[in-house]
């Protein structure tokens, strides 16, 4: 019975080891399958020679250089307002009239108290020179004299500011009184400016001081006018502040209007271009290419030789084949390169390297792409 028992698990071995011989061998024979993730697809460009200006734009107003409000150095009542805001004045032109009769009953009382005073100090002065008087009451009636004839003059002066004049020639801007109104400081009669010399007053970042005073005879600036289709005028730099206002880091800078300022009026919202320098011949990038980080990134082909030929690479078509063309990618920051709403610099060593303009966005340094080229058109974007 035991000899039974151990032929039965010899068979029972025996088996096994066949089972699992047989088993290994069907792994072994079966097909492997694996997945490889696609690579990201990117499209490719070389940068383009092109022109860019060196410039900032600044937003401000056109501001007249001189704008004066005219106001009243005595108080009284309206009687006459002829000022009509939008009218040309001239100098010395009554804007309003202010009721003379008050100012008229204080210069006959001064005058009567001069004369008074004058009759007074030539009885004296005669009394003086014979003896009569002495030399402390000669003092006193000459005072009272001539303080009775300043107080006549004054009153005369203050007659002639109820006639509120123009001080200079130009227009009216503002009238804001009326006929029957109370004229008194500071409350002006009205707003006199010279329409025909506007300026455009900016505040400047404190990075261009440099700049700016060392070039201060040659800065010219192109001033847009988006309320006029943006029309185009051209300004002159006429005056630079000697300082940085320090709590807003800029510095003023005031703008002749020149060339093409006709029918300008003070209050008008302008973009105003200043240029630095023209950098011409210069390799261009579309501004999109570039990260919000100020990085772009560049191609290696997967058939490059050493690391200086491997941002070398061209979009001719033999390399751009159905499946595109295979290789990694490597950034290059490019925060501080010139720049525009379009385009941006490039280094010139990357003059003719292969950039990544579009699908940049979900790549990183380093990682395989297939690409596309693109061939940019700098004249006709």
């Amino acid at each position: 019975m035991k000899k039974k028992r151990g032929i039965a698990k010899y068979f029972v071995v025996v088996a096994l080891a066949f089972g699992i011989v047989f088993g290994v061998k069907i792994i072994s024979t079966k097909e492997t399958f694996s997945y490889s993730v696609p690579l990201a697809a990117v499209t490719l460009a070389q940068p383009v020679s092109g022109t860019m200006e060196e410039s900032i734009t600044i937003n401000g107003h056109i501001e007249t250089r001189s704008m004066i409000p005219v106001i009243p150095l005595v108080s009284g009542t309206i009687v006459d307002y002829p000022a009509r805001a939008g009218e040309k004045v001239k100098a010395g032109q009554i804007l309003a009239q202010i009721d003379p009769e008050p100012f008229r009953q204080q210069v006959l009382q001064a005058q009567a108290a001069y004369t008074g005073y004058e009759s007074s100090f030539k009885r004296v002065e005669a009394l003086y020179q014979g003896g009569a008087a002495s030399r402390q009451e000669y003092d006193t009636v000459k005072a009272q004299r001539d303080a009775a004839r300043a107080q006549y003059d004054l009153a005369v002066l203050q007659l002639g500011y109820a006639s509120v004049s123009s001080p200079i020639e130009g227009t009216v801007l503002t009238a804001p009184l009326s006929t029957g109104s109370v004229a008194a400081a500071p409350q002006p009669v009205a707003v006199i400016a010279d329409l025909q010399d506007l300026v455009v007053r900016l505040r400047v970042p404190e990075k261009y001081f440099s700049y700016f005073s060392q070039h201060k005879d040659r800065i010219q600036a192109q001033i847009s006018l988006p309320q006029l289709q943006d029309k185009i005028a051209y300004g002159k730099l006429d005056t630079l502040a000697p300082y940085i206002d320090g709590a807003s880091k800029t510095f003023e800078a005031v703008f002749n209007l020149e060339e093409g300022s006709e029918n300008l009026s003070p209050g008008m919202f302008v973009r105003v271009k200043i240029i630095f320098s023209i950098k011409e011949n210069v390799a261009l990038l579309p501004i999109t290419a570039v990260k919000s980080d100020g990085t772009a990134f560049y191609f290696e082909g997967e058939n490059a030789g050493n690391d200086d030929e491997k941002i070398i690479v061209t979009g001719n078509e033999s390399m751009t084949g159905g499946d595109g063309i295979r290789g990694t990618v490597d950034s290059l920051t490019l925060v501080d390169s010139l720049s525009d709403n379009q385009w941006i610099v490039v280094p010139d060593e990357y003059r003719y390297a292969t950039f990544v303009v579009e699908g940049h966005e979900k790549i990183l340094p380093g990682q395989s792409v297939v690409g596309h080229f693109l061939e940019l058109d700098w004249e006709n974007q």
